[in-house]
């Protein structure tokens, strides 16, 4: 296991804000601090992070600080794909947006650089994320 650079409550708030963007500007977050229960976090700090999906915390989505940025950017857009189509304000509604005419959501995988959507039926890369850090 590599530990990469410690994540910070600040760039946690800045990963957030960009994977939710994605979902939807509006949205708003409550992130909060979690005492870490894995042992193999040697670095420390996590958090979990709830976007309010029709006016409350619906779901939430852990973030460990010794991710890379890529990993916990992937890990919150993943997250948020598993959980937003089952609310109200997004039922049925693809997440990550595939390519152009596909109704189903992009596949998130992470490089060293970015995190990859990918259509799980072609295999194409739809977009490329950088972190927003």
């Amino acid at each position: 296991m590599s530990l990469g650079p410690n994540l910070t409550d600040p760039q946690v708030a800045v990963l957030a804000r960009q994977a939710v963007d994605l979902l939807d500007p509006e949205l708003a977050i409550d992130i909060r601090p979690t005492p870490c229960s894995d042992p193999y976090n040697r670095a420390g700090g996590s958090w979990l992070v709830w976007p309010r999906i029709d006016g409350h915390r619906s779901f939430g989505i852990y973030v460990q600080g010794s991710w890379t940025p890529v990993r916990a950017l992937a890990q919150l857009i993943d997250g948020l794909a598993e959980n937003s189509s089952e609310s109200k304000g997004f039922w049925s509604r693809p997440f990550p947006p595939c390519a152009s005419g596909h109704r189903h959501p992009a596949g998130v995988d992470a490089d060293t650089d970015d995190v990859v959507l990918r259509c799980p039926d072609t295999g194409d890369v739809v977009e490329r994320i950088r972190p927003a850090l």
